[in-house]
């Protein structure tokens, strides 16, 4: 920034403290904080050595209090930021740190990567286990069938009964089969709140797919069968 400073006087009014605008500036995580700007660059020059690989050191990021610090530094845009990493978010491994910090700065880049749909935890993982022998029974078919499925995907009200991992981008899910037994069929309350949770969810990304339990008692073949192919037709419309 400098060199083109000085190589190109015509820019200096940008950088003047007595300009009428606010100026550009250069600042660290540790002193920025107390600055905003209408847009911020916001560069992360962690990444692999030479040899490909990551030490997990994310300096000030590792150390007690380092969320905070993150956050400050993630707050300083008004409108926009624009987001320039050495390194894609699937690079940090949260089973070699215990860092809070790492792990925000991990679930930032996903969302700067891919958008609203980060935050329905789509790359969490599994936040629990099969929470009924209904889930467990459609899950196991599913399996059978060669998808792979992860329980209770997600968060507080918002979390999906099984998640169906994209056999062809092991990072992302396909969709989410949400299994409704007998309760929900009898509760007007129940039915008006879950089409706000399902179009809260569609919005940020997720395609959802609905197994009742009446229907897989009944025919569980049919009802195998039937979430098969969608999840079949789901699969060739992402491609």
């Amino acid at each position: 920034m400098d060199k083109a400073r000085s190589d190109d006087p015509s820019i200096e009014w940008a950088f003047s403290e007595e300009s009428t605008l606010e100026p550009v500036f250069v600042k660290n995580l540790e002193t920025v904080q107390g600055d905003e700007r209408d847009v911020i660059l916001f560069s992360i020059t962690f990444g692999p050595d030479e040899a490909g690989h990551m030490t997990m050191n994310f300096g000030p990021l590792n150390r007690t209090g380092g969320e905070r610090r993150l956050n400050v530094a993630l707050t300083r845009a008004r409108h926009e930021m624009m987001v320039f990493s050495t390194m894609p978010s699937d690079r940090i491994d949260l089973s070699r740190t215990q860092a809070r910090a790492v792990a925000d700065l991990k679930h930032f880049l996903e969302y700067a990567e891919r958008g609203p749909v980060a935050l329905a935890a789509a790359v969490r993982g599994s936040m629990g286990d099969f929470e009924s022998p209904f889930e467990t029974a459609v899950a196991r078919a599913l399996q059978e069938k060669g998808w792979t499925v992860h329980p209770q995907i997600g968060v507080s009200a918002y979390r999906i009964d099984l998640g169906i991992v994209h056999p062809d981008k092991p990072g992302l899910y396909l969709a989410g089969i949400e299994c409704d037994g007998a309760m929900y069929h009898s509760s007007a309350y129940a039915r008006e709140r879950d089409k706000i949770r399902q179009s809260v969810l569609e919005g940020l990304g997720w395609t959802l797919f609905r197994v009742w339990s009446t229907d897989w008692w009944t025919n569980r073949a049919k009802a195998s069968e039937t979430i098969d192919a969608a999840l079949k037709r789901r699969l060739e419309q992402t491609k």
